[in-house]
């Protein structure tokens, strides 16, 4: 019974895939990838396309080529993310079917908005040519070419859309880089590591401690009154341990981070705990231009027997 049972939900379920594959027409894939691609879809770009994609835009000056369906995506990537809107519409659809294979013509006119002062459209109008191919009973795109007509508004706005996308990639990989060198300053307090902990700071870098409440160090400039710094308080204690609570990028060059600190005592008198708030300045290398560091003065001066010395303020 069960054997049965699960051929007739096999049947049924090839049943209603191929009607959705008639209910689906080539055209329809078609208008799916422009509207995917707008929408930065990109998983349903991907699954418009067969395995391997016959690409021609040589009527824009592209050489035409074969390509694989992530290696386009991976190109359009490149340039339409940095539009604020694009708006691909086509139209005059026609639709030819002979088993198997089918070719689609269409219209088009793609659009790309970008605020510019010389112009914030850029348009380009066009028809294409589609093949496509059935495999597994859906529809895929295995050829698409671009018939090129003209273009009009600011043409400099391609440069500057692909501009804005490498200075987003840049300032997704400066932001990983600086929160990397964020902990590894805090890594290099836990291991003790002096020297670690020196390099990853600027020529002139600067140690900050804007509550020092005149009872701890005030700070530090350069790598010798920072080496200076550090030297006699790795000594101080048995240890020191910084997790993180939160961390991220402010802006390009800085990076805020939340951290609580617990630090054991000498001669097992005890641990010294804080909350800390400490807020990353990096150049463009990756080294520390500033470290502002904020903690609770009152939960120091405790714990280090200055309280006396607070309350006289």
């Amino acid at each position: 019974m069960k054997s049965l049972l699960a051929a007739l939900a096999i049947i049924t379920l090839s049943a209603l895939k191929a009607q959705n594959m008639e209910q689906q027409k080539p055209k329809d894939i078609v208008i799916q990838l422009f509207t995917a691609t707008d929408q930065r879809d990109w998983d349903k770009v991907e699954n418009c396309f067969s395995n391997s994609v016959l690409l021609d835009y040589s009527s824009m000056g592209n050489p035409s080529a074969t390509l694989k369906p992530k290696q386009i995506i991976d190109s359009w990537k490149t340039i339409l993310p940095g539009f604020s809107h694009t708006h691909h519409q086509i139209g005059n659809i026609q639709e030819k079917i002979t088993k198997n294979k089918a070719h689609v013509f269409a219209y088009g006119t793609a659009t790309h908005y970008l605020e510019d002062e010389n112009g914030n459209i850029w348009t380009v109008v066009g028809s294409y040519d589609f093949d496509l191919t059935r495999e597994d009973n859906q529809w895929k795109i295995s050829k698409m070419k671009f018939n090129f007509k003209y273009q009009d508004g600011n043409t400099a706005l391609p440069q500057k859309a692909i501009n804005t996308v490498q200075g987003k990639q840049n300032f997704q990989n400066a932001a990983e880089r600086n929160k990397t060198n964020a902990r590894a300053f805090l890594k290099a307090l836990e291991d003790e590591d002096l020297d670690i902990l020196v390099d990853l700071f600027a020529k002139d870098g600067k140690h900050l401690n804007p509550y020092h409440s005149d009872l701890f160090p005030e700070g530090a400039t350069g790598k010798e009154e920072i080496r200076a710094y550090w030297t006699p308080v790795f000594p101080s204690f048995d240890g020191m341990q910084f997790p993180i609570e939160e961390i991220y990028s402010m802006e390009l060059n800085r990076v805020f981070v939340k951290f609580k600190g617990s630090i054991k005592l000498k001669n097992n008198q005890g641990d010294y705990k804080n909350d800390y708030y400490a807020i990353f300045k990096f150049d463009k290398e990756g080294k520390i231009l500033e470290y502002e560091e904020i903690f609770n003065p009152i939960k120091a001066a405790k714990s280090f027997g200055l309280i006396e010395k607070i309350v006289k303020q």
